[in-house]
């Protein structure tokens, strides 16, 4: 009989909790105390958790890739896609479903996957 997989912390956000995230994740890009449309767009369309905080880890390894590589390549950024290939290349995809949780800021969760390289 197949085993099957449950998904670890699998409690639902309060809205505040979600607020907290969003906080959280669009702290580069939005002014606190002013509109900010990724926030408008994110808390509208109301994704995943999981998701978002995954998606803020990977754009964290792209930028923290892009300082390594600066001097190899000056005109170009990694992308999107390159980002994730090395990021499941890297195990970390994996070591990110075993670390997240609910609620736990991104910058915990990306330092402990990165943690032992």
């Amino acid at each position: 009989m197949p085993v099957k997989k449950t998904m670890k912390n699998k409690k639902a956000l309060t809205n505040r909790q979600y607020e907290k995230m969003l906080d959280d994740i669009c702290s580069e890009h939005c002014t606190s105390g002013h509109y900010c449309i990724l926030k408008h767009f994110l808390t509208s369309s109301h994704p995943d958790p999981r998701l978002l905080i995954q998606l803020k880890c990977i754009e964290k390894y792209r930028k923290q890739l892009d300082k390594e590589h600066s001097q190899e390549i000056l005109w170009q950024s990694i992308s999107w896609k390159d980002g994730w290939v090395k990021w499941i290349e890297n195990g970390y995809a994996e070591k990110f479903a075993g670390i997240y949780e609910e609620g736990m800021p991104y910058t915990k969760i990306y330092k402990e996957v990165m943690k032992n390289g």
